[in-house]
């Protein structure tokens, strides 16, 4: 039984992520219409920081279950506020990755190592 878990987890992790979810204005201003999205930091631009979801209650919040844990490339401490986007969970980790996971699974579907550097700020004399 284990031994089909475990193919049967490697296969799921080795589908391809949807392609990149494109989020355009409207969608962010009308985010509060999308509860199963996390479309900015906040949630919505009303940043109360709450979801409308009602599958987790009072009266089974007690059997809520790990189901998987990303593990980042870093050993630094950090703190990121991931967002979801159509199923796909972005987040970011040192020193400047995103990555993005499959939101049920934890599988990683790519991880962007674009390195951005911070540029000194122009300043007029």
């Amino acid at each position: 039984m284990a031994f089909r878990v475990c193919v049967l987890a490697l296969v799921m992790c080795s589908l391809p992520l949807p392609g990149g979810a494109q989020v355009i204005a409207d969608r962010l201003l009308e985010a509060e219409r999308e509860p199963n999205n996390w479309l900015t930091y906040s949630g919505t631009y009303m940043s109360q920081r709450h979801s409308r979801l009602a599958q987790i209650t009072k009266a089974n919040v007690n059997r809520l279950e790990l189901k998987w844990v990303f593990q980042a490339q870093s050993l630094q401490s950090f703190e990121a506020t991931p967002l979801v986007v159509d199923g796909v969970m972005y987040l970011t980790q040192p020193p400047n990755d995103v990555v993005a996971l499959d939101a049920r699974t934890g599988c990683s579907g790519s991880i962007s190592t674009n390195r951005w550097r911070r540029r000194a700020p122009v300043v007029d004399r």
